[in-house]
């Protein structure tokens, strides 16, 4: 039978979810939700979704939860939680591997990883910080900015939305 490996980010804001098959298969389901903080309600949700759209058995599946609200949530559910910065760069590792810098955007907070050569030849450290002192230039300021502006997210172009700027 069929193992799922169910990622959960439960941010200030959103909810954001992905279903892979297990090990670390294809995304079979996908999610990303304003919660309106009600962050539980919201997970509870996506979650019934998934299971009913994947056909999912509750012991088929792993969670894994991260975010600022994902600590609490992972013990009540008994999922995994793992801490943003960690997450990302196991993410980015694996997936972009000659990625020097990320800039993450949270609904309040940013966070920046660089990878740098480690002492051990192929094995790179990662230096982290973070600003959760001052939320200018995170996801909530720049949502206000937009409806202030009346600047819509879907009235840009998809190719738009997924671009990717690399900085030598």
């Amino acid at each position: 039978m069929q193992q799922f490996l169910v990622g959960l980010d439960v941010g200030s804001t959103t909810v954001k979810a992905v279903v892979r098959s297990a090990p670390a298969g294809e995304i079979l389901f996908h999610d990303y939700r304003r919660h309106e903080g009600q962050q539980a309600s919201t997970v509870l949700h996506m979650l019934q979704q998934a299971k009913r759209e994947l056909g999912m058995a509750d012991d088929r599946i792993r969670v894994f939860m991260t975010g600022s609200g994902g600590q609490h949530l992972a013990d009540l559910l008994g999922a995994r939680f793992v801490q943003e910065v960690a997450a990302v760069s196991l993410a980015v590792e694996t997936s972009f591997p000659d990625v020097r810098s990320v800039i993450e955007l949270g609904g309040q907070d940013a966070k920046m990883i660089i990878f740098q050569e480690g002492a051990v030849p192929g094995q790179r450290k990662k230096i982290a910080s973070m600003n959760d002192k001052c939320a200018g230039g995170t996801g909530v300021v720049i949502e206000k900015s937009q409806r202030n502006c009346m600047f819509l997210p879907r009235n840009c172009s998809p190719k738009s939305m997924r671009m990717r700027i690399s900085i030598p």
